[in-house]
This record gives C-alpha cells, structure tokens and sequence, in this order.
C-alpha cells in the first residue's frame, strides 16, 4: 500500500468516526463545530450563508501521467509544475467532507470533438503513458477537462456523470449542508501549439446546460436564484435582506453557480437582470449587480478585506486556500490561513490530503468537520 493510500484511508476512517459518534458529552469536544451528522451543532438558527466548509478545485481532475507532463514540461517548465495536481474520486471527497466541487466543462453538440486529445495520442507509444478513455466522448453533450488536448484525464468524463455521482451520495446521506457545485465554461485556443479550440458558449449552449443539469438534479433538490429572489425586486436586495433559505431547510440539496467573466454571464442571463427562472447562480464582479448574490475572490490575502465586507452583507463567497501547487511546495500556510479568517463560506484546495513529496501542507476544518460556523458572520453564537 503506497503512502497516499495510506493516509487517504487513516483521513476516511477519522472521518467515518466523527460522523457516526453518537453525541454525548465524552465526545462533545470533537463535534462541536460540526454542522452535520448526529453530533451536529444545533442549526436551527443559522442562514445556508453561516457557514464555512471547504471544497476542492478542479475537483475532477486526475493526474497527468508522466510522459504526457514531459511534454509540457519541455514547452513550458512553470505551466508543468502548476498542474501537477491530482484528485480522489467526487464520491471519496464527498465522503471526507467536502461540500464544494469544481467542474470545467467544454461545450460539444455534435459528439466527438474531444475524443482523441492530442498528448495522449503523442505519448501512446512511450514508456509509462495511461491509454486514454474516449468512452464518454463521443456522444453530444458537455465534457469535463481541464485544458483540451492537454490536461484531459478526468475521474468522471461528462457533466452528467459528474452530477450524477454527486447526486448518488447526497441520496444516501439527505441531511448534508448545501454543496456548491460551481463551473467555468472553457472556451477558445490555448497557448500550446496544436490544439482543438474549445467551441464558444452560446445562449443555445447554456440552455443546453440548464437542460442536462434538470435531467439529473429535479428543480426540488436545487438551490435556485428565485428562491433566494423570493418577493424582492432584485436577488441583490433578497440577499442584503438575509433571504438566503435557513441551513436546516437547504441539506440534502445542491446550489450552482457559473464562475465567469461578465460578457459570458450576460449571455447566460439572457436579458433576466436577477436570473429569473434560471437554476444557476453566476459570479458577480459588483456588489450592486441586481444579480449580485455569489461571488468568486480567490485571493485571501490581498482580496481579505473585501471578501469579509461580502460575507458580512450577506453574500456567499467562494475563495483558495492554494494555487498552482506553490503552497504545497514550499508549505507555506499563509494564504490559507487568510481564507479561514477571511470567513468565505467555500474555501477551495488541492491538498485536503498532504502530498508528502513536497511536504506535510493540507487544508481541513478543526476536527474534520464538514462545514462550521462561519466565524466572520457568527462568531459569538456559535463559539
């Protein structure tokens, strides 16, 4: 048994453990930050927006094998090192308690466009190379990956397998806190030579998305812009007034939200200024968009004062705890730190198990927990 195996099965046992201990007063210590499983601290009170838990980025992503990695590596050192990260299954992390994933998703109507990807092809005939799976490719609908023909391996290939997962485990296990399930929507080349452009995300395309997110996740089990909207006029004003639904009355179910830059969020919004009668949340870049309800600031440190004037008017913040492998390597905690005190509800890592190669660096909550209380927005109440 390697030694990432090793430590993957020592965090799911802990976890285990502290999910299933019954709530008496010799384990009182362990649980009570804890928001989920029979130890759970009582959430009665509390806004889906009063809590904090940690996600993972890229969450799909499996490792690039190695000859695959030279390759970017002879054309660009840096880039190589960056996505030298890898992930446990959705379900696996979903067991160790994350309740944030991320998805990137390429837009293929036609079916196929993605199915012979151009390092894997390269490399087939060298030494260690991984054959590629193209199964799941070639039938129409959105693919997951991260970098076309470049960083391709994924442990679920399509965006229906991925919600499909995620969906299979909130079944058996209703009474979670809500999972984000954030996306961003790849479009375009690359700076690698070679490489099939990733085609642009249409108003067709989103609705497209919408469709194949329904046929997986019923409207009853998503968290969706109008039930935050509530009467309000805008979901800005729902969300400043604290309309966001109570955290009891949100477990069991899941929140999107489309992480992108403006011009493409307009074109998913498609003229509703508060995404009415859409299942997606999107990311704000303005607290006083009419649609400002979620906002992505992945920078704890520099952005620390701005994420926790966010959180405390009511908006749900999604930030890193790393970036590009660097805190890993040289296991510097700083910027992990920040995203803790930054109180971002969904704080986002590659490392919720310690790559020993490069040192003992990880990112979980005290004592395992799933989510806590947020400790910008609710400090006193739950300490």
């Amino acid at each position: 048994m390697g030694i990432l195996t090793r430590i993957t099965s020592a965090l799911l046992v802990n976890c285990a453990l502290l999910l299933s201990a019954p709530s008496t007063a010799q384990n009182s210590s362990e649980c009570d930050s804890g928001l989920e499983g029979p130890c759970a601290t009582n959430s009665a009170a509390l806004s889906m927006n009063d809590i904090q838990s940690i996600g993972s980025h890229n969450s799909y992503k499996l490792a690039i094998p190695a000859p695959e990695l030279a390759l970017i590596a002879s054309y660009n050192k840096d880039s190589a090192d960056s996505l030298d990260y890898s992930h446990l299954r959705l379900t696996t992390q979903l067991n160790m308690g994350l309740r944030q994933i991320e998805l990137d998703i390429v837009y293929d109507p036609e079916g196929g466009r993605y199915a012979d990807p151009l390092l894997p092809r390269a490399t087939a005939r060298t030494y260690g190379a991984m054959p590629y799976d193209a199964q799941q490719m070639h039938a129409p609908g959105f693919k997951v990956l991260h970098s076309q023909d470049i960083d391709v391996h994924s442990n679920c290939a399509t965006w229906i397998l991925c919600l499909e997962e995620i969906k299979a485990w909130s079944d058996v296990n209703p009474d979670h806190v809500p999972i984000l399930i954030m996306f961003n929507a790849k479009e375009g080349g690359s700076a690698y030579p070679g490489v099939t452009p990733a085609l642009d995300f249409s108003r067709e395309a989103y609705r497209a998305l919408d469709a194949e997110t329904l046929s997986v996740f019923p409207a009853d089990r998503i968290i969706k812009p109008d039930d935050v909207r509530g009467g309000f006029a805008t979901l800005r004003e729902a969300v400043l007034a604290g309309n966001w639904p109570a955290l009891d009355s949100a477990r069991g179910k899941v929140f999107f939200a489309l992480d992108e830059r403006p011009e493409k969020v307009r074109i998913y919004m498609d003229g509703r200024s508060s995404l009415q009668g859409l299942p997606l949340f999107v990311n704000s870049i303005s607290a006083e968009d009419d649609h400002a309800a979620f906002f992505t600031m992945n920078n704890p440190v520099g952005d620390q004062e701005r994420i926790r004037a966010a959180v405390n008017a009511g908006f749900i913040v999604r930030t890193r705890a790393d970036a590009n492998t660097q805190e890993a390597r040289s296991n510097d905690t700083s910027r992990r730190e920040a995203a803790f005190a930054s109180g971002a509800q969904y704080i986002s890592t590659d490392y919720y198990v310690p790559r020993l190669e490069f040192s003992d660096y990880s990112v979980s909550l005290p004592g395992g927990a799933a989510a806590r209380c947020n400790p910008v927005r609710l400090d006193k109440r739950c300490r």
